[in-house]
């Protein structure tokens, strides 16, 4: 494949992934701010645009599109794939996810997050956002350990036997994979922003 088709690939890539972040945005805005409560059953799209990018993702750092090291990927993912597929799918009747809240600051730090990263993809040259991407993470990224946490933490009673322990072990991680996530971003700060 020419090194254009790539670009042009990656860019149409990132452009759909910013366009769907936009929608959750937005749609997570209607139900905070207009409804006051999220629907049954709550955040479809974030499920499957969170599935795709976590997938697509892999296979571009696999085939070597993207220079993304594969454990900071499945770092990444692995937090929001516990909460949307070990809690939203296989636990739909805990009351964590229809907190809205600590769900909806959940969904603003992810979607505002990628919405900036994604963007930035496109759009490499736009000062602006390169800042903002290497620069509200410092807010954001303890907002969302904040909420996934507690979702987890909140989710515990509806569950029981191997699932229950997994989740136990799984909030142990939590804050040594924020740290690792956080000094990298920091690291990447630094170089990006000397």
């Amino acid at each position: 494949m020419s090194s254009s088709f790539i670009s042009s690939y990656l860019s149409f890539y990132n452009l759909l992934s910013s366009s769907l972040w936009s929608y959750i945005l937005i749609e997570n805005i209607f139900y905070v701010f207009i409804q006051k409560a999220f629907p049954i059953p709550p955040h479809q799209v974030l499920i499957y645009t969170q599935v795709f990018n976590t997938t697509i993702e892999i296979l571009h750092s696999i085939f070597g599109l993207v220079r993304t090291p594969i454990p900071t990927l499945l770092l990444q993912s692995f937090a929001r794939l516990i909460i949307l597929i070990g809690i939203v799918v296989y636990i739909p009747q805990s009351p964590a996810i229809y907190n809205i809240y600590t769900f909806s600051g959940l969904i603003f730090a992810w979607s505002i997050t990628e919405i900036i990263r994604y963007s930035y993809y496109v759009f490499k040259n736009s000062s602006i956002l390169k800042y903002l991407r290497y620069t509200t993470f410092i807010i954001l990224y303890p907002i969302g350990l904040t909420s996934e946490s507690w979702t987890v933490f909140h989710s515990y009673e509806y569950t029981s036997g191997f699932y229950y322990y997994f989740l136990k072990y799984a909030i142990v991680l939590y804050l040594p994979g924020f740290l690792s996530l956080y000094s990298y971003m920091f690291k990447q700060r630094a170089k990006v922003l000397h």
